[in-house]
């Protein structure tokens, strides 16, 4: 979180202007390769900080931590979304035979996942 008096109203106000792709170019640098791109769950859990939390935004923008926070998030995320798959189907025997009864069957255990993986990792403020 933001502490009073380390950085000024102008300068929390002008760090949540900035766009993603003005974030990624403030961390390249001009002479650095292109980092990773900050995936789904990176993304999403940017957004959430945007909407819900802009002060912890602010705070990882002017840090410039905001990108190892988000890829964070999404290794966490993409980890636990292989995990809770997993566990959901030995839970759940898949369905024989019928093609769209297989397709909801495997539709169900993303969806139940990803909402778990998303109320566990992404959307808690770090």
């Amino acid at each position: 979180m933001l502490k009073p008096g380390q950085y000024t109203t102008e300068e929390a106000s002008a760090a949540l202007a900035l766009t993603v792709e003005e974030i990624e170019a403030m961390e390249n640098g001009p002479d650095k390769e292109a980092l990773p791109p900050m995936g789904k769950y990176g993304s999403l859990f940017w957004e959430y900080l945007q909407e819900n939390h802009p002060s912890r935004l602010a705070c990882l923008l002017l840090e410039m931590t905001l990108r190892d926070v988000s890829l964070q998030v999404d290794r966490e995320a993409r980890e636990m979304m292989e995990t809770v798959q997993t566990q959901l189907r030995a839970k759940m025997p898949r369905p024989k035979g019928d093609f769209m009864a297989t397709m909801r069957y495997e539709t169900a255990i993303r969806d139940q996942a990803e909402e778990i993986v998303l109320n566990e990792i992404v959307y808690k403020p770090r």
